[in-house]
């Protein structure tokens, strides 16, 4: 029985295990000392859970698929003797492997700042910050992207501490939102305790205060970047695998290495780099599928984002660029639809999760 072996984790390597595990034996190699856990729940560790509480599986579902996890560093890949070296100099055997190790928190240096500064992407950084925060009167994140404002939203609900979003972009969420919607979340994040500054670059900080290049100053004891993330490509470069900004991979998660896959946030597919769940979840099945005799060429789903923040859903869906028309304004339930050359492209959809489906199924309709 060939044995198939997943490097990583994240939702793309628990996918590919749990595909791999009906017919065949799996193992899967993940570099933190815990079980694979949902990593986009993590600031609920903030808020006081245990990583143990944002689990995928307990232990019991992957003894019941025979599924073995390895509690290690992988290093490379030897593709020629289809072995995994691990950092302790130890080694796995493979016949099919998966990468899928996810990526790493991006973070630049703040000059007059060495300290409390900390950055969101495991379980570990998440036990640092809550730490960091239980002392502290006031915080800042650096960026306004989904795991940013979902940050600055749970500190604000959960501490009593002045909190504050510094983005770059006019306005917040630009790649999910329009202007209009993205101010209409700006107040609501203002109505719950989180200031929003825009079009705001960080010059440098003190002890205290977080100051920007236009001369304004942020109250900010502990600061956390949210500005995107590079994908996790070391172990590919360092095993003669093709890259570039990602894991170069075909339509059937292939690499360049014989019988080495990769699937999620680390790959590159059509030069094209991928963030969201949904594209790791579909990647993991579909790099298991190829590995199974199974597979068909990969489509990318449309993205999608669902984001509950300050007490208000926002659906993102497909593409938010051209003309906008909106559909539903109430003054609490709002629709935005995104059109490009007569065909809707996308959708901004707020307080309004029942209408999702059916504004998901215009999309790439005529208007």
């Amino acid at each position: 029985m060939e044995r198939s072996v997943v490097i990583g984790g994240g939702i793309a390597g628990v996918q590919a295990v749990t595909v791999l595990s009906k017919e065949g034996k799996v193992a899967l190699i993940t570099n933190e000392p815990c079980l694979p856990y949902y990593r986009m729940r993590i600031e609920e560790i903030i808020q006081g859970k245990n990583t143990e509480e944002l689990y995928i599986h307990p232990q019991s579902w992957y003894d019941e698929r025979g599924i073995e996890i390895i509690h290690a560093n992988a290093e490379r890949i030897d593709t020629e003797k289809k072995d995994i070296v691990l950092s302790d100099g130890n080694t796995v055997p493979y016949d099919t492997a998966v990468i899928a190790t996810g990526s790493e928190a991006r973070s630049f240096p703040i000059p007059g700042r060495d300290k409390n500064i900390y950055v969101l992407r495991k379980a570990s950084d998440a036990e640092k910050l809550r730490e960091a925060l239980s002392t502290a009167d006031s915080f800042a994140v650096i960026g306004g992207g989904l795991l940013g404002l979902e940050l600055a939203s749970s500190v604000a609900e959960h501490m009593k501490i002045t909190v504050s979003v510094i983005e770059t972009a006019p306005y917040i969420l630009p790649r999910q939102l329009d202007e209009a919607s993205a101010s209409l979340l700006q107040a609501k994040l203002s109505e719950k305790g989180v200031s929003v500054v825009t079009a705001a670059k960080t010059l440098k900080a003190d002890a205290e205060y977080l100051y920007l290049e236009d001369g304004r100053k942020i109250k900010a004891a502990v600061i956390a970047f949210s500005v995107g993330v590079n994908p996790g490509i070391e172990i590919a470069k360092a095993s003669g695998i093709e890259t570039d900004k990602g894991i170069i991979i075909d339509e059937y998660m292939k690499t360049s290495a014989d019988s080495v896959y990769a699937a999620g946030d680390a790959v590159e597919y059509n030069g094209r780099l991928f963030g969201l769940a949904m594209h790791a979840r579909e990647m993991g099945t579909a790099a298991a599928d190829s590995i199974l005799g199974n597979g068909k060429p990969y489509v990318p789903s449309e993205p999608s984002a669902l984001l509950k923040v300050a007490g208000i859903d926002v659906i993102s869906l497909g593409s938010v660029t051209g003309d906008t028309e909106v559909i539903t304004d109430d003054g609490v339930k709002r629709t935005t639809l995104f059109v490009k050359d007569g065909i809707i492209t996308g959708a901004v959809i707020i307080n309004d999760k029942a209408s999702m489906m059916k504004i998901k199924a215009m999309i790439g309709t005529r208007r």
